[in-house]
């Protein structure tokens, strides 16, 4: 965590990104607060109060809990959009969840590829693909199927198994790439990375549906 510090800059809460590509997306340029980023480094100061608190380090805790109230702040008052979350597909409450996961079907799903490929990483507003890097017109396998699995968890079903069919039966139908499962894949038909582990989280469908 301290390590991170480095990107918490202007001391609101929230850690904003540096300007370059500084997150699993290695090939997608990020400035300032992002969703996707911001998220998991909400998560990570909640644990780190939780371990504040078993080890009793008040002072670790205070310091914490005052970084995650101004971060929680700060998420809703600088990435909410009244629909979704900007730059990614996570939200605080049920309704928003649903709300930005709806927004990710209709946009990431639906409006591309005729909803036939799964949900493209970069979608913009008006429903064109993101081009402005390789990853952004995308779909990435793995974090399709725990998009699906986080659509099926929220009671999305139809919603969730249509997203994943279409990861579905592109790399098994269309590529035929049943046994040597791929990172990324783009609506041109290029793919890359076989033999990828990111696909493991089809497993998180199976959670959901339990």
């Amino acid at each position: 965590m301290e390590s991170e510090m480095k990107f918490y800059t202007d001391r609101d809460g929230l850690i904003d990104n540096s300007g370059y590509a500084d997150q699993t997306y290695d090939g997608w340029t990020v400035t300032g607060p992002s969703a996707y980023c911001g998220g998991l480094w909400l998560a990570s100061v909640c644990v780190k109060c939780k371990m504040a608190r078993l080890v009793d380090n008040e002072a670790a805790f205070q310091r914490f809990r005052d970084i995650l109230g101004g971060g929680s702040a700060a998420f809703d008052k600088l990435l909410w959009n009244r629909q979704y979350l900007i730059s990614a597909s996570r939200g605080h409450t049920f309704k928003k969840i649903c709300s930005a996961l709806k927004s990710v079907f209709d946009l990431n799903v639906m409006s591309f590829a005729g909803g036939q490929m799964g949900a493209v990483n970069g979608m913009r507003p008006v429903g064109v693909p993101d081009r402005s890097s390789v990853q952004s017109e995308e779909v990435w396998i793995g974090v399709v199927y725990g998009l699906a699995a986080t659509m099926i968890h929220e009671g999305m079903l139809e919603e969730g198994l249509r997203t994943a069919e279409g990861c579905y039966r592109t790399v098994w139908e269309r590529l035929g790439m049943a046994f040597q499962s791929l990172e990324a894949n783009c609506e041109m038909g290029i793919y890359r990375s076989l033999a990828y582990m990111r696909p493991l989280s089809i497993w998180a469908m199976q959670l959901a549906l339990w």
